[in-house]
């Protein structure tokens, strides 16, 4: 048995009014098979759907033309070469960087050091408890670094996406790729070399207008939900209620014992995830 994802990914070409909507589907108990995909091709505007996709992520893909039935190869990925991602060394990475933050983590799950690999996650996790309580104490309104919130989702604005609550505070229009690239690369240090011109605090932040290279300023890596309005106090019997409309990012800093939970964007089933115990 094997832990998949499965989600849509929706990819458009607005001057042509042509949308993809690839669905990387998972497993089902009695059938199917690992790491399927299906979708459509199909104009936006009228909605007509002119290829079918279906296939393997891992292997070939097919689109198929819905006028002609005709079957072609979309991609083939069993003889794509590997491209290894190029990432700084983690002596240039900022110490909020992933790969640098959760190294001793990784390293420890490596080694199969399940002790020290929940002492590590747990340092982590109770350090960004600590900022989120101070940065609540002192009113402070947290503001991301690279990510600016719209109006997603039905009866948003959308701009320009779908369902995201947050997306990338840049502008990405050069008129050319070298001018784009240059725009990219100006967001955050991407390639060795890049310095950071930016660290990580808790000092207050008001948001700035979308620009390429000046963005809103931002502290720390993950909302655990402080700029929203706080909820009204509850009952002890009324602690784990799942509420219909939850904070936006991720909850209020956890109580020991108390539960994660999160309704699937597509089965409205509701999860709920608790610490390991050590």
């Amino acid at each position: 048995m094997k832990y998949e994802l499965g989600d849509h990914s929706f990819v458009r070409c607005p001057e042509n009014n042509l949308l993809a909507d690839i669905e990387f589907k998972t497993k089902g108990y009695f059938g199917g098979t690992y790491n399927a995909i299906g979708g459509v091709i199909k104009n936006e505007k009228s909605g007509e759907i002119l290829y079918e996709l279906s296939g393997m992520w891992s292997g070939e893909m097919v689109a198929k033309d819905v006028m002609s039935g005709k079957k072609m190869v979309l991609f083939d990925a069993t003889n794509a070469r590997h491209t290894p991602a190029l990432v700084r060394p983690l002596d240039e990475q900022d110490e909020r960087e992933s790969q640098r933050l959760w190294q001793k983590t990784v390293m420890a799950i490596k080694d199969q050091d399940h002790d020290a690999a929940t002492d590590e996650k747990s340092k982590i996790e109770d350090q960004q408890r600590e900022e989120a309580a101070r940065r609540q104490r002192e009113s402070i309104d947290w503001q991301p670094r690279l990510f600016r919130r719209v109006n997603g989702g039905l009866g948003g604005s959308k701009d320009g996406v779908e369902e995201l609550d947050w997306i990338l505070d840049a502008n990405i229009d050069g008129p050319t790729p070298e001018a784009k690239e240059q725009q990219i690369l100006a967001i955050a240090p991407i390639l060795p070399g890049q310095k950071s011109q930016n660290h990580f605090d808790l000092t207050p932040s008001e948001p700035q207008p979308s620009q390429t290279a000046n963005f809103s300023a931002s502290n720390d890596l993950i909302d655990f939900g402080q700029s929203e309005a706080p909820l009204a106090p509850t009952s002890n019997n009324a602690q784990h209620e799942f509420f219909a409309r939850p904070p936006q990012g991720l909850q209020e800093p956890l109580e020991p014992g108390q539960p994660v939970k999160r309704v699937d964007t597509f089965t409205n089933d509701l999860d709920e995830f608790v610490d390991a115990k050590p």
